[in-house]
């Protein structure tokens, strides 16, 4: 066996422990288990490991038969941060995590509906110093980002088919955020990134196929096949929401129609006032309810129909009311498909679009870090334009 073979078996046996080590911290009894390898092929990853500043010793702990305490390593997921950003219409919010997508630091700010982009950019960039100042963070600490906007998105990052964020279609995300770090920029529909968070951390974890529907003051919805979010030719996949028979652009307003919505209420205020009123008995607010469920239900079945998925996953601002219209959305959805997914509702809450940028960050650094070769860990570059 040549050098270069011995480099990578030896690359694929740390890469094995490695992958278990990002899953739980573990002595070296643990991970042989873990893994199947032998003690000393093992014991030799995780030197390996370590030279190249991926792994860390941590606490002894006792054997359980008064032997020398054995020693525990894990992940080194401080060696750099990951960002995550939520562009959305009536606000921006940012995440920063370890390399594990641990939480350091969130922060969100408010913009006007009808803010022109570079408005929209500005308030993003104060958002983002802010957040990297949250955790002292230097911009060059960051090894990869990832941001979520409404409208489908393309492979270069553009929303050029439709958005709902004023004249969007001429920004140039990408090369904004890459003149701000030092880093790999990445541009996701926020939908599909509500997706991703959910097949990680969320009501979708460990599945397969799943449909994921976003409720809220906007409608929308992602599908997963066989553990991969679609994006389609254009990144347009799951935008069924453009056709009208589906009644998901007036499936929100709907519940505009409640006698007595105060005029003065914000534009996703409605739907929350709305969803009172049906809580306290309100027979109006609550056959909108039901109007919303079914409407909800129309596009969602279609999907179902297609996709064949193994649940349907339910999530935005209209999970704070899930139960004035889940039940009949699940009794709407089952008489129009073939087969009944189960139907699951999001725990994670507001920030699973910026959690799902954190995902996306993470596979690029697994892809770009630990293929099939191990790289050592990147060192910090410094400050960047961020301020």
């Amino acid at each position: 066996m040549s050098r270069r073979d011995n480099g990578l078996v030896s690359d694929l046996t740390a890469l094995r422990v490695f992958a278990a080590l990002r899953e739980s911290p573990g002595t070296i009894a643990e991970l042989t288990r873990a893994t199947g390898l032998s003690r000393p092929s093992t014991t030799n990853a995780l030197a390996r490991l370590g030279e190249l500043g991926w792994v860390v010793a941590g606490d002894s702990v006792p054997d359980g038969q008064n032997g020398r305490p054995a020693q525990r390593f894990r992940y080194c997921a401080e060696a750099g941060a990951l960002v995550g950003i939520d562009i959305g219409v009536h606000r921006i919010a940012g995440l920063l995590t370890d390399l594990a997508g641990h939480r350091l630091a969130h922060e969100q700010v408010r913009v006007e509906h009808d803010s022109p982009p570079s408005r929209r950019l500005a308030a993003m960039d104060a958002m983002l110093g802010s957040l990297l100042q949250a955790d002292s963070v230097a911009p060059g600490d960051v090894w990869s980002v990832a941001a979520g906007v409404t409208g489908p998105v393309d492979e270069r990052g553009r929303t050029l088919l439709s958005t709902p964020l004023p004249d969007w279609h001429e920004v140039d995300l990408v090369a904004h955020l890459s003149a701000l770090f030092d880093a790999p920029v990445q541009v996701e529909n926020d939908v599909k990134l509500a997706l991703h968070s959910e097949h990680e951390w969320g009501a979708a974890r460990d599945m397969r196929d799943v449909v994921y529907v976003l409720a809220g003051v906007r409608t929308g919805a992602a599908v997963m096949v066989d553990g991969r979010v679609v994006k389609g030719h254009g990144g347009a996949a799951g935008e069924i929401g453009a056709l009208p028979a589906v009644r998901w652009k007036t499936a929100p307003d709907n519940l505009r129609e409640t006698p007595g919505l105060p005029a003065e209420l914000s534009e996703n205020g409605y739907m929350a006032w709305t969803a009172e009123r049906a809580r306290m008995g309100d027979e109006t607010a609550r056959t909108l309810m039901r109007r919303y469920a079914q409407d909800v239900a129309t596009g969602a079945a279609a999907l179902v129909l297609t996709m064949d998925p193994e649940a349907v996953v339910v999530g935005g601002g209209m999970v704070a009311a899930e139960s004035l219209w889940v039940p009949e959305f699940s009794a709407a959805l089952s008489k129009s498909v073939l087969r009944m997914p189960k139907v699951l509702v999001s725990t994670l809450g507001s920030d699973h679009v910026a959690r799902g940028a954190i995902r996306l960050a993470m596979q690029e650094v697994a892809g770009r870090y630990f293929g099939t070769r191990l790289l050592p860990v990147r060192r910090s570059t410094g400050s960047s334009a961020v301020q």
